[in-house]
């Protein structure tokens, strides 16, 4: 049984549109990337639900060509993640909020403190 992924159209990356779902536990964002006037890659990013990307840890981000071929390997990338992810043994609800906060707290030692004047 082949497994089904939704992406938009091309145009709708060639209009400055992201994209973001997801299939089972393995969540994704694509962005059209924009070099002068033109749009010319897309930017994919995947990480494990239930969060939302701020709140989790992408476990890869990788660029496509902006073109029905960049499309095609874009669906094989996500299709394979969708694949390992789903694969691992879910975690417990208790798991899921402990990286949560575990995320949390490393973007908000990454954020510098702010200056007294």
């Amino acid at each position: 049984m082949e497994e089904e992924l939704f992406l938009p159209v091309l145009s709708h990356f060639e209009n400055g549109n992201f994209w973001t779902a997801s299939g089972g536990r393995m969540r994704y964002r694509v962005d059209p990337v924009k070099e002068g006037d033109a749009w010319t890659a897309l930017t994919a990013q995947v990480w494990e639900g239930p969060w939302n990307l701020t709140d989790s840890t992408v476990e890869e981000s990788v660029s496509f060509p902006l073109s029905e071929e960049g499309l095609n390997a874009l669906r094989a990338w996500a299709l394979d993640w969708q694949g390992r992810i789903n694969a691992r043994p879910a975690r417990t609800l208790a798991e899921a909020i402990a990286a949560r906060d575990a995320r949390r707290a490393e973007k908000e030692a990454e954020t510098p403190a702010p200056r007294s004047t």
